[in-house]
Order: C-alpha cells, then sequence, then structure tokens
C-alpha cells in the first residue's frame, strides 16, 4: 500500500509546497482527502507507557514465609524495601499467587507463580512499572531499582525480557466509526465498543470502554496488540487528568515558553503493546547486518528502550489503517514517518535487521503437549489415582511451566486447563480404564 502525497500549507494559507511531513493529504487522482491543518493536529506526547519486567530465579523461602504469616494474620501493609505496600493473594490469571502494591510509588509486584515450585528456577517475579514510575527516574534507575526488588525475592535472580506498551498522544483527530473495517491485521481478534457507561482500568489496560466514546483493540494480549482510545476520558475515569496534562503541556512547550496542548480538544491515544514472548524473539532473531552476529540483549528497560523506534514501526506494520485499497489513512502515515520516541540512540540500532524467531514445531509442539497429557491422564487412571495426586505429579514435572504457558499463549489460564485436565480425567475412570 501507497502514501499519499503530503503537502505544507504556507503561513498566509494561500500555496501549498510538497513535504514529506505536511499536513495536507493529496491523492493523485481526487485532489484533497484531509486537511489536518483544518483540525489543529498535533503530538502531544509520545511514551513509555507501562513496563512489565520478569526476573527468573528459585523464590527466597524466607521472604515468602514472611509474606504468607502476614496474609494469614490479617496484615494489610507489609514493610518491604522502606516503603508501605499493600499485601495479598493474587488470582490465578495473572499467573501468579502474591502481590504487593504500591500505586502511590506506581509499582505492583507479583510473586510465586502458580505453576512451579517455589525452590524450582521459574519465572518467580514480574514487576508492573506505572507511567509516573517510569516517568520520574532514567532507565538505568529502573533497573537498578527493580533488581534490589528482585534479589530480596529471588535466588539468583535474572531479569528476563519484559512486556512493554508505546503510545502516542494525538490532537486533532479521532477514530471514525469505521476504522476496524478499514484496520488490515492478521489477527481475527478484533474489538469494537461504543456508549457503554463504565469503565474500570489498571494501568494502561482497558476492561470496559467509555462513555460517549469509542475504543479499538485489535490482536492479541499475549503477541502484538494495538489500542486506539479517548485518553481523556480515561484519565478522568481514573483520576490521572492533571498528571496528564501536565504531561502534554510539556510535551508541546513552544519557545515563548507557552504550551501548544489545547486544554479543550480531547486526546486520543494509539498504544501498541508487546508481550514478553514478542520481545524475546525479537531478542533472538535480530541480527547485525555488518557482523552477521544473530541476537541482541532485551532483557531490562535500559536494554529495551534503544529498540522502542524499531518495535514501533513494527508494530505499524503488523497492524495498516487503510484509506482504500491502495493508500494508507493519512493519520497511518503520520504515525509510520513522523513519531520518534525520545529515548533510542540511533546510531546504536543502524546497523540492526529486527527479525521474530520462532520455535519449530519440530521439537515439542502443541500437538506433543497434548498426547504427553492424555498419555500421562490414560496411564494415571489404569492406576485409579485421586487428581489431586495426579495433578501434584503433573506439576512437578520439568516441562509443567512450558505446558502452561503454551495454553497461556491459546489464551487458556491455568486454572482453565486444570479443570479441563480435571473432567478429561474424571471421563476416564468413568469408562472403566481402571477396570
Amino acid at each position: 500500500m501507497k502514501h499519499l502525497e503530503r503537502y505544507e500549507l504556507s503561513e498566509d494559507m494561500a500555496s501549498t509546497t510538497p513535504n514529506d511531513k505536511g499536513l495536507l493529504f493529496i491523492h493523485p487522482k481526487f485532489g484533497k482527502v484531509a486537511d489536518l491543518y483544518q483540525e489543529n493536529f498535533q503530538i502531544v506526547g509520545t511514551y513509555v507507557d507501562t513496563l512489565r519486567q520478569l526476573y527468573r530465579g528459585a523464590m527466597n523461602l524466607n521472604f515468602l514465609t514472611d509474606c504468607e504469616h502476614a496474609i494469614e494474620y490479617g496484615e494489610k501493609c507489609f514493610r518491604f524495601l522502606g516503603y508501605d505496600w499493600l499485601i495479598g493473594k493474587s488470582s490465578k490469571v495473572s499467573g501468579y499467587q502474591f502481590r504487593l502494591q504500591n500505586n502511590q510509588l506506581g509499582v505492583i509486584i507479583f510473586f510465586k507463580m502458580f505453576h512451579s515450585k517455589a525452590e524450582s528456577i521459574g519465572s518467580h517475579l514480574k514487576i508492573e512499572c506505572s507511567p509516573w514510575f517510569l516517568d520520574n527516574r532514567p532507565p538505568k534507575k529502573v533497573d537498578q531499582f527493580l533488581d534490589k526488588i528482585a534479589a530480596r525475592i529471588l535466588k539468583c535472580a535474572e531479569p528476563h525480557y519484559p512486556a512493554i506498551h508505546l503510545a502516542v498522544d494525538m490532537q486533532g483527530w479521532k477514530p471514525d466509526n469505521d476504522l476496524s473495517e478499514r484496520m488490515v491485521c492478521r489477527s481475527k481478534r478484533i474489538a469494537q465498543f461504543n456508549g457503554i457507561d463504565k469503565a474500570e482500568f489498571h494501568f494502561s489496560e482497558i476492561s470496559s470502554i467509555y462513555d460517549r466514546s469509542q475504543s479499538f483493540k485489535f490482536g492479541s494480549p499475549s503477541a502484538v496488540q494495538l489500542a486506539i482510545y479517548n485518553k481523556t476520558i480515561q484519565a478522568r475515569t481514573i483520576d490521572k487528568f492533571d498528571y496528564m496534562e501536565h504531561k502534554w503541556n510539556e510535551s508541546t512547550k513552544l519557545k515563548n515558553g507557552s504550551s501548544g496542548y489545547d486544554s479543550e480538544q480531547d486526546v486520543f491515544r494509539v498504544e501498541l503493546r508487546f508481550h514478553h514472548s514478542v520481545i524475546e524473539q525479537f531478542a533472538l532473531g535480530t541480527c547485525n547486518a555488518e557482523t552477521g552476529e544473530i541476537g541482541v540483549k532485551m532483557n531490562t528497560y535500559s536494554d529495551i528502550i534503544n529498540h522502542i523506534q524499531a518495535l514501533w514501526g513494527y508494530g505499524l506494520k503488523s497492524f495498516k489503517l487503510k484509506f482504500n485499497s491502495n493508500y494508507i489513512d493519512p493519520i497511518w502515515s503520520i504515525l509510520q514517518d513522523d513519531i520518534m520516541f525520545r529515548f533510542p540512540e540511533p546510531s546504536y540500532t543502524d546497523n540492526l535487521h529486527y527479525k521474530r524467531y520462532y520455535k519449530k514445531a519440530t521439537s515439542f509442539s502443541g500437538k506433543n503437549y497434548q498426547l504427553y497429557l492424555g498419555n500421562f491422564l490414560s496411564a494415571c487412571a489404569r492406576k485409579a489415582e485421586p487428581f489431586t495426586k495426579v495433578l501434584r505429579e503433573l506439576q512437578r514435572s520439568m516441562i509443567w511451566e512450558d505446558i502452561a504457558l503454551h495454553y497461556e499463549r491459546k489464551q487458556t489460564t491455568e486454572n482453565q486447563l486444570i479443570e479441563r485436565l480435571k473432567d478429561s480425567y474424571q471421563e476416564r475412570i468413568l469408562m472403566g480404564v481402571s477396570v
């Protein structure tokens, strides 16, 4: 698909000149198709919105015991690293048994995986960092603080691949009703919401939709997901509008000290969300075009921050908003060509060819996992063992974590998988396998 021709409007609004950053978009046959000068279009911010850092290691059993005792005795507050944290059990949907939460700091700590023994090496720690936590610290300081958390919670802690959300905020544009019809993407998972009057937000994850507005989500949360929504309404809903308005004012400061941000106009956000597994694929598959070396470091925030421009470009190629069958929509041309995040160092990434590495299905594929589980259940059913014992043996297996993660990527939580296995095992018992 091609880009429409772009023109710049003169100050007296009387003439136009070709400009690859112009906001007047011209079709070669039909003439003007979009004039964003008239709409007072502007970018009011480019941000790393959320970071979810994984760590691998074995649980520090002393720390785990302290937390379990605190919950057992009904304590709501837990002192950790000089801060007070809300302590509680986490849901199985998160994949972790416990959490520490400090919204003032802007950090939630999830620890002790459900499907891995505490003393076994695994991804026992996930730390979610909010935008306000990231805004107040350079990447190296973020890494140092997260490493400090990991050193107290895990033994032999090693940072694993993070998940990251990249966001661009705009004024003078809003999504049309037919946006979902014009969006081209590989995923079949498309959601559009209109006119729902309730909203609930967890950091930047939208779980419901805004009143008198529109929100769109494309793709799976376990891969690359695109979200488009009214950030002004969302910020007011979670009581963070003052914080966001300050950011928009700072991002649009003019030379005379005034701000270009228009407080009378709503801000719409385009956000790309990259799952941990996608970052891992890029880390393993990216190569240096000059040296031929394959693989780059993307284990920490300061590692990945050098590559966010490339990730943004990849995401916008995975999802394309078309103007018609031949041309890309003007707003997508702007997002692809005009957006520059402030962190990347171009000299560092110039020679890199970004590519995702996919494991071949010749090893232990999804089909292999299904056969393994089916054969294991059948063998245990012949002995008529209780399901609790069967499940315990399964979870002790060295490949249980891989199995759980495989089903998680297929939108099946560990809890749902266990219920499915329980039903399948009961069916085998009733079929008389043990007789």
